[in-house]
């Protein structure tokens, strides 16, 4: 038997995955919360094996608990659900210590197969997110070195800053901030600005 609690501030969503899982024997729901402090004092009172926790709640959010539940060495393991595709989260979900990211679109398809992974010490995440973060850890497993320079140039990018406002920044004209932008860019095939963001969040850069 796999004992969950589950965390959702909204409280037919949680209902709606509750009633879902329950049709499951192997599972059962011993605690439900919808701030994300009282899911923390339920991992803490229940030692549940799995914790569902949305990553958007009040007081503590999804990622806030992981990191305390990791900090505290409890043995749950945690499985975050949110309304987010982005792979620059699901990356950080899994760096602060949760093995599973389902996106909320698909949790009733998805959900039973997180469990069951995640309470074996696997690692799950929504195929929808799968791929872009293989495609994000195939960019950094690059053999490409960046320039201080270039490097600097990544980082202002993703603060949002325009080529004119990075010149300003770094005391050179614009066009130079161009050469470096594209040069970058090719070197780490890369597309897009919202690309550069992602690389940039992702070797740690902002």
């Amino acid at each position: 038997m796999i004992r969950i609690i589950m965390a959702d501030d909204h409280t037919i969503f949680r209902q709606g995955l509750a009633h879902l899982l329950s049709a499951h024997q192997e599972l059962e729901i011993v605690g439900e919360a919808g701030r994300g402090d009282d899911a923390l004092q339920l991992i803490r009172d229940l030692n549940p094996d799995v914790a569902l926790l949305d990553i958007s709640m009040p007081g503590l959010n999804g990622l806030d608990v992981v990191k305390r539940v990791v900090e505290e060495k409890r043995p749950t393991r945690l499985l975050l659900l949110t309304m987010h595709d982005d792979p620059t989260l699901a990356i950080k979900a899994e760096q602060a210590g949760a093995l599973g990211y389902v996106v909320k679109d698909n949790a009733f398809s998805e959900l039973l197969d997180a469990i069951l992974a995640v309470a074996a010490g696997k690692r799950f995440v929504s195929e929808v997110v799968a791929e872009k973060v293989n495609e994000l850890e195939r960019l950094d497993d690059l053999p490409v070195q960046l320039s201080p320079r270039e490097k600097e140039v990544v980082r202002l990018v993703a603060d949002g800053q325009t080529n004119k406002e990075i010149a300003r920044s770094l005391g050179i004209s614009p066009k130079t901030v161009d050469t470096h932008r594209t040069r970058l860019m090719r070197k780490l095939n890369l597309h897009t600005t919202a690309d550069v963001v992602r690389y940039a969040m992702r070797m740690g850069l902002v």
